[in-house]
């Protein structure tokens, strides 16, 4: 496993963080480790609890699976609306609200933003998900997850979407009082400039910073930690975004990010309310 540069810092830091963007097995692509492993890893780090994150299938009933085994941590679930669940579904985003989904994700690989940046479903023959209608607004499914969103207090996530349908989201959940995520603006198909970041951080979104866009070099962990220094660590979280095979585990790559927040000026107190506070609010621990 990863030994952190900083030390016992980083390993204090692992006692009650979370990392809520993993990816694990069971899944439709690759990935280097199951629930059960990542729960494992979880305990030997001392870490309060992970975010099962799927794209084609929901994961809440995985959590409380691995929840009924006996680890310190806990795992939460979540459901991505895309087409495997029906899309933009009110229905289907009830029933997965009520079996204790704490994160709904607007569409991710189904996006028609993510179909026309790279489609990663080849067995997909459809233009992808869009949520606003010709007139620019949001459709009226959208609002209805979203009034579903805010009666389990659960939060809503960005997703894949486009620039345009995240401001959209974000303003519509945050005039509801809807505990909002802005989705890795960090990565070339969700890039979000750093002045409508801001922009949303003033309406009370939190921006995901994942570890996945330094760890491919998309970005350097410079410019990540200045993003979060001009938005305020208090309005961002820290996560993986980890699980692919061949890369490093999820518990690795959370210590790999403290570290280089760390190293780039960022606070023993900042990185811990990264990891801590912020997630602990979003799942309502």
């Amino acid at each position: 496993m990863y030994q952190p540069r900083n030390g016992d810092r980083v390993l204090q830091l692992m006692e009650g963080a979370y990392d809520l963007h993993t990816h694990t097995l069971p899944d439709f692509f690759p990935r280097c480790l199951d629930d059960f492993e990542l729960l494992r890893q979880a305990d030997q780090y001392g870490m309060a609890g992970v975010m099962l994150k799927n794209h084609l299938d929901p994961t809440v009933a995985r959590s409380i699976l691995v929840n009924s085994q006996g680890f310190k941590a806990k795992a939460y679930g979540s459901a991505v609306l895309n087409l495997t669940i029906g899309g933009v579904n009110p229905i289907a985003a009830q029933r997965y609200l009520e079996m204790g989904a704490k994160i709904i994700w607007m569409p991710t690989l189904h996006s028609r933003n993510q179909m026309e940046y790279h489609n990663f479903d080849d067995k997909l023959r459809h233009p992808g998900i869009r949520l606003l209608d010709e007139e620019g607004n949001l459709k009226p499914e959208v609002y209805e997850v979203l009034e579903l969103v805010k009666e389990y207090d659960a939060a809503v996530a960005t997703g894949h979407i486009s620039l345009g349908e995240s401001v959209a989201v974000c303003t519509a959940a945050r005039e509801r009082g809807i505990k909002t995520i802005l989705t890795h603006p960090d990565w070339a198909c969700t890039t979000i400039p750093l002045e409508i970041q801001k922009m949303l951080v003033s309406k009370g979104v939190i921006v995901e910073k994942l570890w996945f866009d330094v760890g491919v070099n998309l970005v350097s962990a410079s410019y990540m930690a200045q993003t979060i220094k001009e938005l305020g660590p208090e309005n961002c979280f820290l996560a993986t975004d980890r699980g692919q095979l061949g890369k490093e585990y999820p518990a690795e790559g959370l210590m790999m990010f403290m570290d280089a927040m760390l190293d780039e000026g960022l606070t023993y107190d900042q990185v811990r309310y990264m990891t801590h506070d912020n997630p602990a609010k979003i799942v309502g621990a």
